[in-house]
């Protein structure tokens, strides 16, 4: 099961760059359908409950409990951190001049808006950090392999601790520590 749901979870975790690319039609909602349809469109109490029930799971170190966990709030955190950004969205897709002169208390908002749309990414990549050592934890070497480098391309260099425990646990999966 947790297998299949890989090329899902792929498709899932890359929509971030995606979304920030226009599509040849504007008018094609079906990405965003199909993550409204399987995911719901969650909020930041449900993604923040999530964190909570998948962390108890993964510290437990029951990881047959906690990989779907993991992994669904993998898939919410970024969902929700995509719809947050499309909400600040028409500011970074206007022209310089206009982000200039665009003033006041509401680009303040923008930026906390941002901020927090920075911290559901920052959730779905240590949620898939953690995946990655409960498929090694679990022996498969080939899925945790693949949802590390996943977390590597994801994880912002200012995430030190992160990026060092994904690095140090893919380098042992390679065998080049």
């Amino acid at each position: 099961m947790i297998r299949s749901s890989l090329i899902i979870v792929i498709a899932i975790l890359g929509t971030a760059e995606a979304a920030e690319t226009p599509t040849s039609d504007p008018f094609d909602l079906s990405s965003i359908s199909r993550q409204a349809e399987e995911l719901g469109v969650p909020t930041k109490s449900e993604v923040d409950s999530l964190e909570s029930r998948a962390g108890v799971l993964f510290e437990s170190g029951d990881c047959q409990a906690a990989l779907p966990a993991l992994e669904d709030l993998a898939k919410k955190s970024n969902f929700l951190a995509n719809l947050v950004f499309a909400g600040i969205q028409p500011y970074y897709g206007a022209s310089y001049d206009y982000r200039k002169n665009y003033s006041g208390s509401s680009k303040q908002s923008l930026v906390e808006y941002e901020r927090l749309a920075n911290q559901y990414k920052n959730k779905r990549n240590r949620a898939t950090v953690m995946q990655g050592e409960c498929f090694a934890k679990l022996g498969d070497r080939v899925m945790a392999a693949i949802y590390l480098s996943k977390a590597l391309d994801f994880i912002d260099i200012h995430d030190g601790y992160w990026w060092k425990r994904a690095r140090k646990q893919l380098y042992g999966l390679l065998e080049v520590e």
